[in-house]
């Protein structure tokens, strides 16, 4: 597609409003994570596992929107969350930003490619390297090169057929075999999944809104639409979009109780097989496909745009202030292809499952959470070592890792950074209050 300006590329042309703002935000969030990661929290939580998932989503992104109006009312022409902390941090705290956003975005991406490629191997007999492959070309080409006019014509698609394929598949399944008999099946081969009585899963419960809120307040792709809608829809834009969201990792637990309550399983993957297999019917089979692979790579493409709107944005254009439009827009390109590549490169060498990099990379944005939210809350310049706060949590989270269970290591960096934030901030109220002037203060 052609782009007059590197601002149109990623934030477009025109505002846009509720509507294609919440369609735009549920393409963002309804993610491989969430079709492959919510049936595996409800494997291992119990049906506290789906319900972690749903409240994750729902409460961050409605809590974004409070958040983000007043991000838009003290910068109202940015394009990425860089323009913002540029405008709010000083120099070494501002590239320490960077580095963490880039960092946090190419596990996002992560993600997705290892979804991708275990999908088109359940479903074709891909070998994973072969099906990576493909599924990055896509990407690269559609968000990449095709930027947010194409991501929002896919977008639209994409949801359209996501909650035709998650109200069907479970409408289909349920009313064909009876809720009775799938609950007593369920009763029969997993009691455990029923237990109300399940600490660990309400723990997951808490500890997932934790990460959430960290996840979504630190997405990049989040912050570009903040750019793209009218200031005064918002508010409105996110929560409508939370409430939504809430409903699609129940509606994905669901289709794997389509499997569970026929008997026993080997590993979260074989579930997924079962479940094509268990699909009898072509057309919801093709629904179900096109639901897969629409949301992982919405989700991939509006990672790999975002990380590219940064690159450019905030760092190359720093370096090159005179660079023309189409040099940007070309940079742009260049960046696709060769980000796409290393995320072939780290999906294909690496395949922790998707629980377990939720929990690693849960340490960062369980850490993150606060800081930001004291930057954006802070008036003028804020100091520094708000996001420090942030680095030390990162220490104590992974620190404590060898010694404790991962949820409990993601509130360890929690609190940490959050003992660490408050110390600070009360000290120097102290400082400016008894001791110096506020222009001494950084």
């Amino acid at each position: 597609m052609t782009y007059l300006s590197f601002r149109e590329y990623v934030v477009g042309a025109a505002k846009i409003g509720i509507g294609l703002g919440v369609v735009s935000i549920l393409a963002r969030w309804v993610t491989g994570n969430t079709i492959f990661g919510s049936p595996e929290a409800l494997v291992k939580y119990g049906i506290f596992g789906g319900i972690g998932f749903a409240l994750m989503g729902a409460f961050a992104l409605s809590m974004f929107g409070l958040l983000g109006r007043k991000v838009r009312r003290e910068l109202s022409e940015g394009m990425t969350i860089g323009d913002y902390m540029r405008d709010k941090l000083h120099p070494f705290g501002y590239w320490l930003m960077i580095i963490i956003l880039l960092i946090t975005t190419i596990e996002a991406m992560f993600v997705q490619g290892m979804a991708g490629g275990v999908l088109l191997n359940i479903l074709f007999g891909f070998p994973i390297p072969l099906g990576l492959l493909c599924f990055f070309g896509f990407c690269v080409l559609f968000a990449g090169i095709g930027g947010i006019r194409s991501i929002h014509r896919f977008a639209i698609v994409q949801i359209v057929i996501t909650f035709a394929a998650v109200i069907l598949i479970p409408v289909y399944f349920f009313v064909g075999k009876g809720v009775e008999h799938v609950y007593n099946g369920l009763r029969l081969y997993h009691p455990y999944l029923l237990v109300l009585n399940n600490n660990e899963g309400l723990f997951f419960i808490i500890t997932g809104l934790l990460i959430g809120f960290g996840q979504v307040f630190v997405d990049q792709a989040s912050w570009q639409r903040l750019y793209m809608m009218e200031e005064k829809k918002i508010v409105p834009t996110f929560l409508v979009s939370g409430l939504i969201f809430a409903t699609v990792p129940l509606a994905f637990s669901s289709l794997i109780i389509i499997v569970l309550f026929t008997g026993g399983f080997d590993d979260i993957y074989s579930l997924l097989f079962d479940l094509v297999r268990k699909i009898d019917t072509m057309i919801l089979l093709v629904l179900f496909v096109l639901c897969a692979f629409g949301a992982i790579m919405s989700a991939f493409g509006a990672g790999l745009h975002s990380m590219i709107s940064l690159m450019v944005n905030n760092v190359y254009q720093l370096f090159r202030p005179d660079a023309s439009e189409r040099q940007k827009i070309r940079l742009g390109y260049i960046l696709a292809i060769a980000i796409g590549a290393l995320s072939y490169g780290l999906t294909i060498y690496f395949q922790p499952t998707l629980l377990d990099l939720l929990f690693f990379f849960g340490i960062m944005y369980a850490s993150l959470f606060l800081p930001v939210v004291v930057i954006v809350l802070t008036k003028g310049k804020a100091p520094t070592f708000i996001l420090i706060s942030a680095v030390m949590g990162f220490v104590a989270g992974y620190s404590s890792r060898m010694y404790v269970d991962p949820m409990m290591a993601i509130w360890i960096a929690s609190l940490c950074t959050a003992l660490v934030l408050t110390a600070y901030l009360c000290m120097t109220w102290l400082w400016k209050r008894y001791i110096r002037t506020p222009d001494h203060t950084r």
